[in-house]
């Protein structure tokens, strides 16, 4: 795993901010009505169209018509449970069983299987979000076709109705088989599945700084099992919320939320787009940035999880046990008690790579190895010669044909690494004059003319990334408040904790196995101290 993330400038692009709009979303000055409005938000049911305001609200996309409504347990802000896991279809692997496979045909054949892989510019996408709900009747009839594939039981939510048909769902291939006149092509895909998690304490874990993060990963740089790594953005900041840890504050995270699971439109994010209606673009924005901000400043204000008080001295003597036990086989060194301000937290915040069983093609970022500052002058008011990468909600990757051809296969299966081995970052622009020789005859002094010219500077990062299995790699999800947030691991495939520590793979294998060789009384005591963490009482609870 990674080891060199905080030498060779990394340091130093940590220290960039973000840009003004960002900024202005996660200033932490909360005004006096703000935590009232937010709560009304997080629960309010969006409608979809609203001609007068000049939006169309809800969808045309959308996964919940509310935040609450997968924020449930325990109480407003709590988890969700399988029924509404955001599902997404991922190809693993396009095959052309009698000749290699061009662009175009590629392209062809993708968009057979499903055209929302498709991008408006072409490029050809190996993740797609399937939205539960909303869409055209072609996007309806198409994702009905998909789903039909898997013979398990889906809730009226959309997601599965508990944690074993997750399990199958993750197992079970979608299949394409086509023939495009002398070429025949196979395409499978699976359904990649995220849990909704608890936002009690996000205030706190908003609040941990990139230097918390850095410290606990340069501790285990020394450990021989266990290596996590921040996840670094293309801004500099370390992510820490989603369970790749691919969006640095609360406030973005609430903003790619809206966006992503209730198909609101933000001033930065844009709600998914129908496939089978391309033309449709949505007139303006659905939810504004004082909604967004109102939203952070309720959820920021929602009380970190507790430990429940012991029964008595027996449980009391068990719980000692349990948690001694939990730190003596090596749980302690990923879920660590206290990260920053936010105690009691049990987690890193780190990316780990935890096994091929746990891979989803919807990648973490990738790991940046080696960071080197940059500048490029051009004449002001110019054209931009490339525009802004775009960050995901998702990590998708796009696929590029013959790039990652082998005997015909297109693979995309980890570890899968991204297909350009750099990444430009911009930092920061300014127009200034500088001055330069004219063209022109030298004066009568015999000096060359000069004249003031107003350039462009722009200074940016060139992102060297370092080999990792991105697309197995997890943040430790925290463990405050686990007893009240089954079901477990990113997709909800374990029903209890200790499924849940036995499906551990990767780097917490050895800890797991620990772990299981354990006296029976010491399995217990582990789960009895795990049992003490528990969801706040003092959260509010949804109105009936």
């Amino acid at each position: 795993m990674m080891k060199s993330l905080y030498r060779n400038g990394i340091t130093m692009l940590s220290s960039i901010l973000m840009m003004a709009t960002v900024g202005l979303l996660n200033s932490q000055a909360v005004h006096p009505d703000s935590v009232t409005e937010g709560r009304v938000l997080f629960e309010q049911d969006w409608a979809s169209r609203n001609p007068i305001t000049g939006n169309d609200g809800l969808g045309p996309l959308f996964n919940s018509t509310s935040c609450v409504r997968c924020h449930f347990q325990s109480g407003v802000g709590g988890s969700g449970d399988a029924s509404v896991n955001a599902l997404t279809l991922g190809i693993e692997r396009i095959q052309s069983k009698t000749a290699f496979l061009n662009t175009v045909e590629l392209s062809i054949a993708v968009q057979s299987f499903h055209p929302g892989f498709i991008q408006s510019d072409g490029t050809i996408n190996n993740t797609l979000p399937l939205q539960h709900q909303g869409g055209s009747d072609a996007y309806a009839l198409k994702r009905k076709a998909m789903l039909s594939q898997i013979p398990v039981e889906f809730s009226q939510a959309g997601g599965p109705v508990n944690a074993t048909e997750v399990r199958y769902v993750s197992a079970t291939p979608i299949s394409l088989n086509m023939k495009s006149g002398s070429k025949e092509v196979s395409i499978d895909a699976r359904i990649f599945q995220r849990n909704t998690t608890a936002l009690f304490g996000a205030g706190l874990i908003d609040q941990v700084s990139n230097r918390d993060l850095a410290i606990q990963a340069k501790l285990q740089e020394r450990h021989p099992e266990i290596s996590g790594r921040p996840s670094a953005l293309r801004d500099g900041r370390f992510g820490k919320f989603g369970w790749r840890a691919n969006v640095a504050s609360l406030a973005e995270f609430i903003d790619m939320a809206c966006a992503n699971e209730v198909g609101l439109n933000t001033r930065r994010q844009s709600q998914p787009s129908d496939p089978m209606a391309p033309g449709y673009r949505n007139p303006g924005i659905d939810v504004s940035d004082r909604q967004i901000v109102a939203m952070r400043d309720f959820i920021a204000a929602l009380p970190a999880p507790t430990r429940m008080p012991p029964k008595n001295s027996r449980h009391a003597q068990q719980i000692r046990q349990g948690e001694q036990v939990f730190a003596s086989v090596g749980c302690i060194n990923c879920h660590l008690q206290d990260l920053g301000p936010a105690k009691g937290i049990y987690s890193d915040l780190l990316l780990h790579d935890m096994g091929y069983e746990s891979m989803d093609l919807s990648h973490a970022e990738p790991a940046i190895a080696r960071v080197i500052p940059l500048s490029r002058y051009e004449l002001a008011n110019t054209r931009p010669t490339r525009e802004p990468l775009p960050n995901g909600y998702y990590g998708a990757s796009s696929l590029i044909a013959n790039s990652l051809q082998t005997q015909n296969e297109f693979l995309f299966m980890a570890p899968y690494q991204p297909t350009e081995p750099t990444r430009i970052v911009d930092v920061s622009s300014q127009e200034r004059y500088i001055e330069l020789e004219s063209d022109g005859e030298e004066t009568s002094s015999g000096e060359s003319e000069t004249r003031n010219v107003l350039v462009k500077e722009t200074k940016y990062m060139r992102q060297i990334f370092e080999p990792t299995n991105f697309n197995q790699e997890w943040r430790t999800p925290p463990l405050w408040g686990v007893r009240d947030s089954a079901p477990y691991m990113h997709d909800g495939r374990a029903e209890t904790l200790l499924e849940a520590i036995a499906v551990h793979e990767g780097e917490a294998a050895p800890t797991r196995d620990r772990f299981l060789k354990l006296p029976l009384p010491d399995r217990r005591a582990v789960l009895a101290f795990l049992e003490t963490l528990a969801a706040p009482s003092n959260v509010p609870q949804q109105a009936m």
